[in-house]
């Protein structure tokens, strides 16, 4: 029964983190790039990214939920396993919880932000830059997600 529990742990971890990982990938590298090609910087282009952001945010927020809850059976089942390497596997939970941050950040702080700065004046300089801010968060969320890829590999 101990290894089914720990099987399904597993593969639950693992599902999350696909996930995860790969709704920053697919934003990063396909739909972004696609949509701005078709599209341009068009109010379309921002609806349509609008869009499909909330709903990979909510598939996210499921995956994180799901990565979280298999982690920490993952903890308590395999012990050992865990803390054998004392130092990657704090590294690897520091690192996912500050990813954990950083999306949440975005999401709840400053992505409402953003929306009453386009209402406002979607041209001036802090809006552009907050929208920077926004992207590059993403981008560091896939640096230290593959960090803990690597990491989990280690373990």
């Amino acid at each position: 029964m101990n290894e089914i529990i720990i099987m399904l742990s597993e593969w639950f971890h693992l599902l999350g983190t696909v996930i995860w990982i790969g709704a920053m990938i697919l934003l990063l590298f396909a739909i972004i790039p696609g949509t701005k090609k078709a599209f341009g910087s068009t109010p379309e282009f921002k609806k349509l990214l609008k869009s499909v952001g909330k709903e990979m945010t909510f598939l996210v927020n499921i995956a994180i939920i799901i990565i979280i809850i298999s982690g920490i059976l993952l903890a308590i089942i395999e012990k050992e396993h865990s803390f054998n390497e004392p130092f990657i596997f704090t590294s690897k939970v520091v690192l996912a919880s500050i990813m954990v941050i950083i999306h949440f950040s975005r999401n709840k702080i400053i992505a409402p932000i953003l929306g009453k700065m386009a209402i406002k004046d979607p041209t001036s300089k802090s809006f552009i830059r907050l929208q920077k801010i926004q992207m590059d968060l993403i981008w560091v969320n896939l640096a230290l997600g593959s960090i803990v890829l690597f990491l989990s590999v280690m373990l």
